[in-house]
């Protein structure tokens, strides 16, 4: 993609003044080092396509202004958008859904997922986390005001969940998964739980009940990861692993022995699926070298897989305790 990586980075240019260093600004949108930029500035290392989107949605730069949209490419980039509903919410299940249910039908065939947050399919239907967690996407994330809602307690009397969660979890039982997970994968979760008690949009008792929910939700990835058992009728593996150098940032990626495919989200419920053979092939390159450069937890590394969950279970405890003392929450 060089074409469109100089393409991209003259674009960049135009938006920035005069004064800002160019190789600074890009190190550290990308959170990397100022020698990493320069070299793919200067094309001394290549510009992933995962970088690249980064930069892109950064600058808020179209990809309509990278690819020509009479090119064959263009077929292969879908966006997906949904609006921030009730109905918005269960599009998106029942799209994903359906598109996972397309690579379970296929020979070995594998979800990637690099989890900026907890991911849904590992999360029960109808528990007071799932249903806080579409809460959030309806009131905090909603563009309208109208769309809001005041309290947790007042979405949990009124909003009823389809099938489509339900399915939704279900696909993903259907294909061996891998997580990739950093340190921000469950702070992301409880800073939101905090923010939205410390805002009163739900009270001490419900982030209490949420905390806990968590709790047993992070046993039992705990348990999967032990045993790396996903599906034990369909012989369906789970793997986690634990990096501290990438920025994880919700990219889902399927494989199986005829295709691969990638969901690139770019807002709360909005996603871009990719199809591009050259992408896609970029992208397993990518997931591969970053799994070489991570910690694996599941299966057979007991020591590390305690110790990672552990400080798990501490950062849950450590936010009960400052909501039951009111004190500032803050996390290392």
């Amino acid at each position: 993609m060089s074409i469109e990586k100089n393409k991209l980075f003259n674009l960049i240019k135009e938006k920035l003044p005069n004064n800002v260093l160019f190789t600074e600004e890009i190190a550290d949108v990308l959170d990397i080092s100022y020698d990493a930029a320069y070299r793919r500035i200067n094309g001394k290392t290549s510009l992933s396509f995962k970088d690249a989107l980064e930069l892109a949605k950064y600058y808020e730069i179209s990809l309509n202004e990278l690819y020509d949209l009479s090119s064959p490419l263009s077929k292969s980039i879908i966006k997906n958008n949904y609006v921030n509903t009730y109905d918005g919410v269960n599009n998106f299940y029942k799209d994903v859904a359906f598109y996972v249910a397309s690579y379970a039908s296929d020979k070995n065939s594998k979800v990637f997922y690099t989890a900026k947050n907890i991911p849904i399919y590992h999360i029960p239907v109808n528990t007071l986390y799932s249903k806080f967690r579409v809460y959030v996407y309806l009131n905090f994330l909603s563009k309208k005001d109208e769309n809001k809602i005041e309290t947790f307690s007042e979405f949990v009397e009124k909003q009823f969940f389809s099938n489509d969660s339900k399915r939704f979890r279900e696909m993903f039982k259907e294909v061996s998964v891998t997580d990739v997970w950093s340190d921000t994968t469950i702070n992301s979760c409880l800073h939101t739980i905090y923010y939205f008690y410390k805002t009163k949009l739900i009270t001490r008792n419900e982030a209490l009940q949420l905390c806990d929910e968590i709790l047993l939700l992070i046993e039992a990835i705990e348990e999967k990861a032990k045993t790396k058992i996903w599906n034990s009728k369909k012989g369906l593996k789970y793997e986690l692993y634990y990096n501290k150098l990438v920025n994880i940032n919700h990219v889902l990626f399927l494989k199986s022995d005829t295709k691969k495919g990638l969901l690139v989200p770019y807002t709360s419920l909005s996603y871009m699926k990719i199809e591009d053979k050259v992408i896609c092939n970029e992208v397993d390159m990518y997931f591969q070298k970053q799994l070489q450069f991570s910690q694996k937890i599941s299966g057979s590394a007991e020591v590390e897989r305690r110790m990672f969950f552990t400080l798990m279970y501490e950062k849950i405890e450590q936010l009960k305790h400052q909501i039951n003392s009111k004190a500032l929450m803050s996390f290392i």
